[in-house]
């Protein structure tokens, strides 16, 4: 800019001096400093015309993964862009290193590639950019900025500790592994009828329905046994002691990805529950503060509905992946929301830094409904109080304080 002011100064006092001369050279000299601005500019015009600006990535990064990011430049213009530089807002948390500024040269028609790495070393919701762009022309007289602001994410998973099995009080903690149907029917749950099949036990022949249909029917009962599995993630700050508040949430959130991963895995149907932040209800903004984020989050509950499946384990991943603390949610209030409309003998499982007497009490309320409860409790203040005061209420519970134990649980010996 002071480039261009200083040589519309000079343009203007040689056209002054021209005319009180009549000097032919000085007017000559005038009109070849305004043509070069003039040129200049429009040069730069081209330029951004022609320039295409794309970033190329993979949005899903496993735990300790390396992936690159490549932002093409390309230059559809048939005049040449003679330097450009950019300028990177590079994620922190997962960056390799602290910023990322490069110069470049594009021909006419041609591109040019500039790459970075991310490293898959925190889990979140990491947002890339902006990106500041700026060219201009050869003699350095005219330039122009340009700022890329567009969200764009990449998401790095929990870590996921590979698991065997895990030995729990019950045989079946998480019913039958290797069966898509609900073992035990309740003799009073009738949900119909149906045709009789060889095998069937006669004294659950529907005698009014057999009359009515011509052919033998027997009562349709429902399981009373289920094989579904809700997994409430507890990341209200509260819920944890203030020293251990960040390593013990992290380690609920990979216990809860991990348990989600070896559920599914063995062909269980598993939903997904947390009271915390999803930053993809803040619509790409940059959270400011808990209290703006508790706004934006209004009374919406991050979940994933019961499924299964490899593409459900993706979508129990991405949340798990997403997902931050946020204070103000009431988690015994939410334990016994979420536990409406789930089939009786179904599993639930919370994963939580301590106990609370309130929580103990909804889950207690769970568990006389018929529901196996399960709680993990991940804060190494008072990991083993928790413990006994959960059992103490008659539910299995477990302190997994570090990912130490989670491999001893691997190992099938319960840790305490």
């Amino acid at each position: 800019m002071r480039t261009v002011t200083s040589l519309v100064a000079l343009a203007l006092v040689l056209l002054a001096a021209a005319l009180f001369t009549k000097l032919a050279f000085l007017f000559l000299a005038s009109y070849l400093i305004a043509a070069l601005l003039l040129l200049t500019h429009l040069w730069v015009w081209r330029m951004r015309c022609g320039l295409r600006v794309h970033r190329k990535f993979t949005p899903r990064i496993f735990h300790g993964e390396l992936v690159s990011v490549t932002i093409r430049l390309d230059n559809q213009s048939w005049l040449p862009i003679p330097w450009l530089s950019i300028r990177e807002g590079l994620p922190h948390r997962i960056a390799t290193h602290d910023a990322l500024r490069r110069v470049v040269r594009i021909p006419s028609r041609g591109s040019a590639e500039i790459q970075y790495e991310l490293q898959g070393t925190r889990r979140g919701y990491h947002r890339l950019g902006p990106l500041e762009v700026r060219f201009g022309d050869v003699f350095g007289i005219a330039s122009q900025n340009l700022l890329i602001d567009t969200a764009e994410f990449a998401i790095v998973y929990p870590e996921i500790i590979p698991v065997e099995t895990f030995h729990i009080e019950s045989n079946t903690p998480f019913g039958d592994m290797r069966s898509h149907q609900r073992i035990y029917q309740d003799p009073i749950r009738v949900i119909g009828s149906r045709d009789y099949q060889p095998g069937d036990s006669q004294r659950l022949i529907n005698w009014k329905a057999t009359a009515a249909a011509g052919q033998l029917m027997v009562r349709n009962l429902e399981p009373a046994v289920s094989h579904e599995v809700h997994i409430f993630l507890d990341l209200d700050p509260v819920s944890y002691s203030r020293q251990w508040l960040e390593q013990a949430s992290e380690l609920a959130v990979n216990v809860a990805a991990s348990l989600s991963t070896f559920m599914l895995e063995n062909r269980q149907t598993v939903g997904i529950m947390v009271n915390g932040l999803d930053p993809i209800y803040l619509g790409g903004k940059r959270m400011v503060s808990q209290t703006e984020a508790r706004r934006h989050m209004g009374s919406q509950i991050p979940r994933v509905p019961m499924g299964h499946g490899r593409t459900h384990l993706m979508t129990c991943l991405d949340l798990l992946a997403r997902v931050e603390l946020l204070a103000g949610s009431e988690t015994s209030q939410l334990v016994t929301n979420a536990a409406i409309g789930l089939p009786w003998g179904s599993t639930s499982i919370i994963v939580t830094g301590l106990r609370s007497k309130n929580l103990l009490t909804a889950l207690t309320a769970q568990r006389k409904l018929g529901h196996r409860v399960i709680t993990v409790f991940t804060d190494p203040s008072a990991a083993t109080l928790s413990v006994g005061s959960a059992r103490a209420a008659g539910l299995s519970s477990f302190a997994i304080t570090n990912k130490d134990q989670m491999r001893v649980w691997r190992d099938n010996r319960a840790p305490v």
